[in-house]
């Protein structure tokens, strides 16, 4: 890389100044503090109500060809949790049409990402991108604060799965002024929209809900979908108008039933999960909620079993296993948390416990090696999620308060299996018959 373009990067994006984790805190209260503190990534931009003077910076490099940002020399942002607001000027497409001190602190970060985006049609397609969500989503005065970020999320996760070359370039950036990286963004959707989740599975009097009707209102495919997809609601219906279980339960049976959909007809996952659902979001976002519950209920399947088969402790060690991971320094320091984790699992056998445990010896252990955030926070546990999803998943039931009751059996004719088994009595692991 040419000295001029390494020194253009230091100054729009250089590295992060602030800890991840800190000393005093904990995963949770972390959660809770982005959770207070996301007014501030949808905040500054033309919104501010001040006039800017941008300089125009261009850099050519033989790496990335011409990369051209302007730096804001003047104004200030609006107060933090103030939301976002209409701006009449600048509501034009296309390229040169929106500067980069019109957008806010979260796009800003996304457009200087684009500095390192090697391939140029890419980092076209990208600039078009965030240009697209400031005019879609930004300027869209019908939109609160929260539904702006839930979109905005939404439309990274379809984006990225489109450019998967510069999912880890965008994922892991680190927004220092908000003490968390762009993945954390999903955390804080998932606890705003847990709030009204209830609400679009609420059956009416009809036996319908607004679930049910943004999935039939889905016309983007053939009658077969159609079909499929009204199958699918009379299994949901079972699972929602049953006395037997609760809420938090009923949301684990849902996740369970679109997996196997998914599992089933992958061909209409793309499009089901960018269904828009009335006063709510998209499908995705529902998604996720449902996912997180079901992640909650199922630590059995993370931490469960003896120290030796538990698949918590055999996805760090073949972490440490594997040369590809990092130094030797490095590895061996996650080696030396496997083996702490495996004294404490050998004479501890409940999950919640465990993984209780697990939280806190993993952020302690972050706050010296927080280099390993982007090598342990993907780490998949098999048949469960990531390592991160299972840290949001302890993080989201504690602050929520997220609670079952024990599953009853209902005659049907589909086999659900579950695997939870909670030290609190709330739930115990079992196999339930749905419809």
């Amino acid at each position: 890389m040419h000295k001029s373009t390494a020194l253009l990067l230091t100054l729009l994006i250089g590295a992060a100044t602030g800890n991840y984790c800190n000393s005093g805190s904990s995963f949770p209260k972390d959660c809770e503090d982005r959770q207070k503190n996301r007014g501030c990534l949808l905040s500054g931009g033309d919104t501010s109500g001040e006039v800017t003077t941008t300089t125009q910076i261009s850099v050519t490099s033989s790496t990335y060809g011409q990369c051209t940002c302007s730096c804001e020399s003047s104004g200030s942002d609006e107060d933090l949790s103030s939301g976002i607001e209409s701006h009449s000027s600048s509501q034009e497409s296309g390229s040169g049409a929106i500067g980069y001190d019109d957008y806010c602190l979260l796009f800003q970060y996304f457009y200087n990402i684009s500095i390192e985006i090697t391939d140029v049609t890419i980092r076209e397609a990208w600039i078009e991108f965030i240009e697209e969500l400031q005019v879609t989503i930004i300027y869209d005065v019908s939109l609160t604060y929260d539904e702006k970020l839930v979109a905005v999320w939404s439309k990274l996760e379809i984006f990225l799965t489109t450019y998967t070359e510069i999912n880890e370039l965008v994922l892991y950036t680190y927004i220092e002024e908000w003490s968390g990286y762009v993945f954390d963004i999903q955390t804080v959707v998932v606890f705003i929209q847990y709030e009204y989740t209830s609400t679009i599975v609420e059956l009416d009097a009809s036996g319908d809900c607004i679930l049910f009707d943004a999935l039939r209102n889905c016309t983007a495919v053939d009658a077969e979908f159609s079909a499929r997809i009204e199958v699918l609601i009379e299994e949901l219906t079972v699972i929602l108008e049953s006395t037997s279980y609760a809420y938090s339960y009923q949301l684990v049976l849902i996740y369970q039933k679109f997996e196997a959909f998914f599992a089933e007809y992958s061909q209409y996952e793309s499009t089901v999960l960018q269904i828009e659902i009335e006063g709510y979001g998209s499908f995705s976002s529902f998604y996720e909620v449902s996912l997180t519950y079901w992640q909650v209920y199922n630590y059995e399947i993370a931490v469960g079993g003896s120290a030796s088969s538990c698949e918590l402790i055999q996805t760090l060690t073949s972490c440490y296993e594997n040369a590809s991971s990092g130094s030797t320094s490095e590895r061996a320091q996650i080696k030396e948390l496997v083996e702490k984790l495996t004294t404490y699992y050998e004479s501890n056998t409940e999950v919640e416990v465990r993984v209780e445990y697990f939280v806190a010896q993993f952020y302690e252990w972050l706050i010296i090696q927080e280099w390993s955030v982007e090598i342990i926070f993907s780490l998949e546990i098999e048949g469960y999620g990531s390592i991160y999803e299972l840290v949001v998943a302890y993080a989201f039931s504690s602050d929520c308060g997220v609670d079952f009751t024990a599953p009853t059996t209902v005659a049907s004719s589909v086999e659900v299996s579950t695997g939870a088994s909670f030290a609190s009595g709330s739930a115990e692991a079992s196999t339930v018959v749905v419809a």
